[in-house]
């Protein structure tokens, strides 16, 4: 099973497009059509699965005029290309065009590696630039002359590319959750690995706000909705939360925002109206720790966040100013995670290594940091250079990328500097993920074993080999007086340590039995 999450931008855009364009819109939703017609497991792309889904789509009559697609992230990369592939032969007269943050901030690598695959793709945000075209009679000469649009033509003409924002949010239609099935999400929702997150049985997403003010050198986030914030009001969030309520009865609200704390008076009415709708908040994302003062938090744990990710990145003062332009004092980083602990809400740290601009000495100071800190979970990531963002840009003019961008995803490094290799990052990185989340587990030292006992337990349904988990399984078993099976679990363990010369190597530096 994949851990997906609700495409907001399609249900924004099909929303759009039937109500602003009067058009016939239908969506296939492959995050969750994988679940239902996919089920070769050893294939080795998912390029036939591609040609059955769409052949069913005209088999039952539909033949578009317009085929758009949605893409996020890097690592959709291939797919993307070779989904408009399938779809330009199956559908040969449809006008193929491409939004999201993966075209806008890499048109020219997909116009390198598939000139054919797409006529247009939308720079930026698609609302108004799709009212334009969806009126052309012409659509290819529109968008060859619109500075919106990027096409093969004017891409070679040099054409400057400018967004078209909405300036008042007001003016988008509700989500349409009906153009998906919301009941297939919930499966699987991203929340489910979460375990401070109580009930999971139903929930919608939302996001009430677009752009970021901050100039985070890592984040490409600008590059789609831009730096100025722009947010729905709260009359118009609140009638959309509760017309949603009404027909889906969610019992949680995840909140997507990149900036959601850009107004800590206008975030407190949001969580009013969840906590007037009996919503229990989650954030997927993680929440700026400059603005999580005491009352804010507080006012999240009455909305019913238990757990909260938190954008720490860095523990060293250095690096968080000068490579990565960040806006936070590291005393406010343990303010936030103190506050947490003592209302009882989880949690969970975003770290990135391997940054253009650190030394080996800036990542001893980070671990170092980290030691102090007693949060519940570190997500220890590497430093991946996306596509829009200043580090991908300086990175790139400095010759520090190696290998394809397309497979880093956050754990495989692709920078290499005077100071660091891709592989000492990618050690590093382990290495501090296993000695903060399992050698030294804050819930363990803490003595909340129950939770920890849950957290090692979702470890091995992932990692079944996973021997240091199993270990501190053991261990929280042994805390909860929970003895039964402990002789079948050690003996499992003596056998993974005793196959893998990782975990041996492991085991033997660190003295553990």
């Amino acid at each position: 099973m994949l851990v997906t999450d609700v495409p907001l931008g399609v249900l924004t855009i099909s929303a759009w497009l039937k109500e602003k364009c009067a058009a016939e819109v239908r969506v296939i939703d492959f995050n969750t059509e994988i679940h239902h017609s996919w089920h070769d497991a050893h294939a080795e792309s998912f390029h036939e699965w591609f040609c059955s889904v769409l052949a069913a789509v005209k088999e039952s009559g539909f033949v578009p005029d317009l085929i758009g697609f949605s893409s996020l992230f890097i690592t959709g990369y291939e797919n993307l290309i070779d989904l408009a592939g399938v779809a330009k032969e199956m559908f040969p007269g449809a006008f193929r065009i491409c939004g999201g943050n993966l075209p806008t901030t890499m048109y020219q690598e997909l116009f390198e590696d598939a000139p054919e695959a797409f006529d247009a793709l939308c720079f930026g945000e698609g609302e108004l630039a799709l009212t334009e075209l969806m009126a052309a009679e012409d659509k290819k000469a529109y968008c060859d002359q619109s500075s919106q649009w990027i096409t093969l033509h004017n891409l070679k003409a040099g054409t400057v590319y400018q967004h078209k924002f909405i300036d008042e949010l007001d003016e988008i239609p509700y989500l349409d959750y009906s153009c998906i099935a919301l009941q297939d999400y919930h499966r699987n929702p991203t929340i489910k690995a979460y375990t401070s997150v109580g009930d999971r049985t139903n929930y919608i997403t939302f996001m009430g706000s677009r752009g970021c003010p901050f100039h985070c050198t890592f984040c490409s986030a600008h590059a789609v909705h831009g730096r100025k914030m722009r947010s729905f009001s709260i009359p118009r969030i609140e009638a959309e939360l509760t017309a949603l309520s009404q027909t889906y009865s969610p019992n949680i609200l995840v909140i997507e925002d990149d900036m959601f704390l850009w107004d800590n008076n206008w975030a407190a009415e949001v969580l009013k109206i969840a906590q007037k709708l009996n919503l229990a908040c989650f954030f997927p994302n993680a929440l700026a720790l400059y603005a999580l003062d005491r009352p804010m938090l507080e006012e999240l744990y009455r909305t019913g966040v238990r757990q909260l990710p938190l954008a720490v990145e860095w523990g060293s003062e250095r690096v968080l100013k000068q490579a990565m332009k960040k806006p936070l004092k590291l005393s406010i980083t343990n303010r936030v995670v103190q506050d947490c602990h003592d209302l009882g809400i989880y949690t969970d740290c975003n770290i990135i290594l391997g940054m253009p601009g650190e030394t080996l000495e800036d990542i001893d100071d980070t671990r170092e940091f980290l030691r102090g800190l007693n949060a519940n979970w570190y997500r220890i990531n590497v430093a991946t250079p996306l596509a829009g963002s200043e580090m991908y840009i300086k990175a790139k003019e400095a010759g520090f990328i190696k290998g394809d961008i397309r497979l880093a995803g956050y754990k495989k490094c692709v920078v290499e500097t005077n100071d660091f290799s891709p592989g000492q990052i990618e050690s590093i990185a382990y290495g501090i993920n296993l000695e903060m989340n399992f050698l030294h587990n804050t819930d363990i030292k803490f003595g909340n074993y129950q939770r920890a006992k849950e957290t090692f337990e979702n470890v091995l349904t992932l990692r079944s080999d996973h021997a240091l988990a199993m270990l501190k399984l053991i261990e929280c078993k042994v805390g909860l007086g929970q003895v039964d099976d402990l002789a079948a679990m050690r003996q499992k363990l003596a056998l993974m340590v005793r196959e893998s010369p990782f975990w041996t190597e492991y085991f033997r530096a660190h003295s553990l039995q």
